[in-house]
């Protein structure tokens, strides 16, 4: 056990994809600054994801040359593929998408249980922090005594609304369409087909129940939010939920050199980042569209859906960046080679394959727009950013960052989802319904203008919750401390 005179030291565990890695190492980042000393515990092919956080940090804090400041450190755990007959290299959630193989990566998930307790006890840190998804660290955390602080990735008002869902979704009415949410601070409506996948998928509900259940035996959870953004979900949270959350978000917000911003995701991206600096650089300010649906979230989206996106797009006005995604629907390679050159004609747009650095983009001043799938590091991405959002949730806690965006801080305006993304046929949005809902965010209207000011205001606030003094800063510093205190009272 330290002593009382020694760093604090946490080990940071996140779970294997890209949307998880990279926000945890942001709030590992987070507790250095602070003087923690801090472990990030991933497998060979994840560490490239996050590299560019940690040496960036480190690099700030040897030049920092302070005697409390520790560099953090990466631990290596081997992924056990073999084990589970996954091919060598699938590592990430990315590169497990089709069923069977996504069965399999969760299967291997599972199997690293028994090592990572092993290394646990080597590292014997005050506390652990593990994604939600390890579930069994709950249950490691028994067994060695050090606490788990429970990483969810998810905002207040999805993981309020998710509770109050588990215990009424299998009881909803198969006659009604739409349902309000029983006992939350606002009136969230939401349409039953929205979650026809967890009604019909008998696996899927004991295991988002196992979760909860799990995250409530830990010792309270880290949540990359601030209290300005979500005050009445915090204390729902704490008061009717009744567990304990700390609020130091958006974690996002400790990037803000271009590097980091540029080289995000562990990508070699000069060329990419080079050619969108100067396109953007050529456009005039707001006028651009961004899309993108996040690294997981296009291959619920048919080829005829996309098709109606590039309409919409095509047909527009707006200068846009489109970042799609690789598929294996009939059709779709020589549908995008025909837009891609169509596009390349009229030099207003600019189409970027598989990845772009989300975060130089949305703090371009030339960016008006975000047509997002809603997950939350995109949406506290876009509020840290100040820019509005066309919403277009696929599933889970999406459907609820859109209420918020939408409904609540009004900071957006929704696409029109209804239905469950795993449904067999979807109804197909057309393009001039998406043409017309971009042009309510990013056009001249009064709409518009109202959803970018109060977006830039939230933007004021997401910095302010960060800065010293700050609600977020603040309560990583208590914390810290509580940690610090129990760990000299053991």
């Amino acid at each position: 056990m330290a002593t009382q005179s020694s760093p604090l030291q946490i080990l940071f565990f996140p779970f294997l994809a890209q949307g998880h890695l990279l926000p945890l190492a942001d709030v590992a980042r987070l507790f250095a600054l602070r003087g923690v000393k801090c472990t990030i515990l991933t497998t060979h092919a994840n560490v490239t994801y996050i590299e560019p956080i940690i040496n960036q940090t480190n690099k700030f804090l040897d030049g920092k040359n302070e005697a409390h400041l520790v560099r953090i450190s990466v631990s290596l755990i081997s992924f056990p593929s073999a084990e589970v007959g996954l091919p060598d290299g699938v590592e990430n959630a990315s590169d497990a998408s089709f069923p069977e193989i996504g069965q399999k990566f969760f299967q291997a998930c599972s199997l690293l249980e028994k090592p990572f307790e092993q290394l646990l006890k080597e590292i014997n840190p005050d506390a652990f922090v593990s994604d939600t998804f390890f579930t069994w660290s709950a249950d490691v955390s028994a067994r060695t005594g050090i606490p788990r602080l429970v990483f969810n990735g998810r905002g207040l008002l999805a993981r309020c609304a998710q509770e109050k869902l588990l215990h009424i979704i299998e009881s909803l009415p198969v006659d009604t369409d739409k349902f309000v949410i029983p006992g939350l601070p606002h009136q969230l409506e939401m349409h039953r087909a929205q979650f026809m996948f967890p009604l019909k998928n008998k696996e899927i509900l004991p295991i988002v129940k196992r979760n909860s259940e799990m995250d409530a035996r830990s010792y309270g959870e880290i949540t990359n939010s601030f209290l300005e953004l979500e005050a009445d979900y915090a204390v729902h949270w704490h008061e009717v939920v009744g567990r304990k959350a700390w609020l130091i978000g958006p974690v996002v917000l400790c990037n803000e050199e271009l590097i980091e911003k540029s080289s995000r995701g562990g990508v070699n991206t000069s060329i990419v980042t080079k050619e969108l600096v100067q396109w953007l650089a050529s456009k005039r300010s707001g006028s651009v569209v961004y899309i993108c649906f996040g690294s997981l979230a296009n291959s619920n989206i048919s080829l005829e859906q996309i098709i109606q996106i590039a309409i919409a797009l095509e047909e527009s006005d707006r200068d846009f960046i489109w970042v799609v995604k690789s598929s294996n629907q009939d059709g779709y390679n020589d549908w995008l080679e025909g837009f891609e050159q169509r596009m390349h004609k009229e030099k207003r747009n600019l189409i970027t394959k598989g990845w772009a650095p989300q975060l130089l983009i949305l703090n371009h001043p030339a960016v008006g727009g975000f047509l997002t799938h809603c997950g939350w590091n995109s949406t506290l991405e876009a509020i840290s950013a100040g820019v509005p959002m066309i919403t277009w949730p696929m599933a889970g806690d999406q459907l609820f960052n859109e209420k918020l965006i939408v409904e609540i801080l009004n900071i957006g305006a929704a696409i029109g989802v209804k239905e469950d993304p795993y449904l067999e046929k979807r109804q197909l949005i057309e393009a001039e319904t998406i043409k017309n809902v971009i042009e309510s965010v990013v056009g001249e209207g009064i709409e518009g203008e109202a959803m970018r000011k109060r977006a830039k205001e939230l933007k004021k606030r997401a910095k302010a919750a960060v800065q010293e003094g700050g609600s977020s800063y603040t309560d990583l510093g208590n914390l810290i401390e509580e940690l610090i205190a129990r760990r000299n009272t053991v």
